[in-house]
């Protein structure tokens, strides 16, 4: 190795900035890679805004509806207010002051926040659990099979970003971040204020165990982020809350709002039968029973956070449905971690082969979803 790349390499070991820019110009390349994909008559930008995408452009564009859709034959009934507002209020911002289309400005973000999303889960895994490849374990995430919502108008990229912060900050009982990062999470997703709390009981279950809840230690940034947590995490709940109140006169709206897509609890919504006897429906299932098998893998004591998190979303998603379980657990950037983490401990060949089978996958879902096809998600 000449020595210009042995000094990047070194770099890109023990600079976290260096890593950055490496995973920056990485997802650079990958982004123009998987443009070449796009069908003839479409862009890149239009061709991922798909789906939840048209209702964050409508939300940039005229903000929340104040009334349900009466007269829309596709969404006869449905509202925005579902969908909660960090994104596209940050996207609005964007597009106002750079003149962009919504397309191109959520496109913008995400590409932006998923190289820091990848930097930080390895920040976050070298601290929590245990030092490993910077290059091998960015690489994954790149060529991870469902990481094709860090490249469309989704949500994604901001919650990963939170949360991983939440963690960072959380483990290292920094108050500041914790405190920013739950208030945001939970201002980015309905599951945002939940695995807030989750995080916060976690840490004060840490601490009575390590017996920190003397006198001389209760006032202490270690029991005091707990609480912390939670309050800022429900004052970001609360603001969106409040909003639709003034809105609609009905301050959960975004829980009612889901009705219209036959989201009405865990009784109705998980219906196995349901998915084991629709053809279109069965790949939901597969995609449920794998996140059962991912969380008994991740029952190690030093993984119980990530497991902790993605059970907590796993049930959420079964409260509504589990069309929406490939996207929650499998795109959670704690998940995405916890199975970078062992890929990268593989032997030479194993390793070879799931990182080849893994970039193949990668570039089929990335072609179908561009050209519009579901049958994987």
């Amino acid at each position: 190795m000449s020595p210009l790349f042995q000094k990047i390499k070194n770099s890109i070991y023990n600079n976290i900035f260096s890593l950055f820019l490496f995973v920056f110009i990485l997802n650079i390349f990958y982004t123009l890679l998987v443009s070449s994909l796009v069908p003839a008559h479409a862009s890149f930008v239009s061709a991922t805004c798909q789906w939840d995408c048209f209702w964050y452009k409508e939300i940039v564009s005229y903000n929340y509806s104040a009334v349900p859709r009466l007269y829309d034959t596709n969404r006869l009934a449905q509202a925005d207010w579902s969908f909660f507002p960090l994104y596209p209020w940050v996207t609005q911002i964007l597009t106002h002051f750079f003149h962009l289309s919504f397309e191109s400005s959520g496109l913008i973000i995400n590409l932006f926040l998923w190289p820091s999303v990848i930097t930080l889960s390895y920040k976050d895994i070298s601290k929590r659990i245990k030092s490993t490849n910077p290059i091998l374990f960015s690489l994954f995430f790149l060529i991870y099979p469902f990481n094709i919502w860090y490249h469309s108008q989704y949500t994604e990229s901001i919650y990963g970003f939170f949360l991983i912060l939440l963690t960072i900050g959380s483990y290292n009982n920094n108050l500041l971040l914790s405190s920013l990062s739950s208030f945001f999470l939970s201002l980015s997703r309905p599951t945002g204020f939940i695995t807030s709390c989750i995080i916060a009981t976690l840490k004060a279950i840490q601490n009575i165990k390590k017996g920190l809840l003397s006198k001389s230690e209760i006032l202490s940034d270690k029991n005091i982020l707990c609480p912390l947590i939670i309050v800022t995490a429900g004052a970001g709940l609360a603001l969106f809350i409040l909003y639709l109140y003034h809105l609609t006169g009905d301050g959960l709206a975004f829980l009612h709002a889901e009705r219209a897509w036959g989201k009405t609890g865990i009784t109705s919504s998980f219906n196995v039968n349901y998915y084991r006897l629709h053809k279109g429906k069965i790949i939901f299932l597969i995609y449920f029973l794998m996140s059962l098998i991912l969380l008994w893998k991740m029952r190690a004591t030093k993984w119980r956070l990530n497991m902790l998190v993605t059970a907590g979303t796993l049930f959420l998603v079964c409260c509504s449905g589990l069309t929406s379980v490939e996207r929650y657990i499998f795109s959670n950037p704690l998940v995405i971690e916890f199975l970078a983490f062992y890929a990268v401990q593989l032997g030479g060949k194993k390793r070879l082969f799931l990182f080849t089978l893994c970039a193949v996958l990668n570039m089929l879902a990335m072609g179908l979803w561009l050209h519009h096809s579901h049958i994987l998600i």
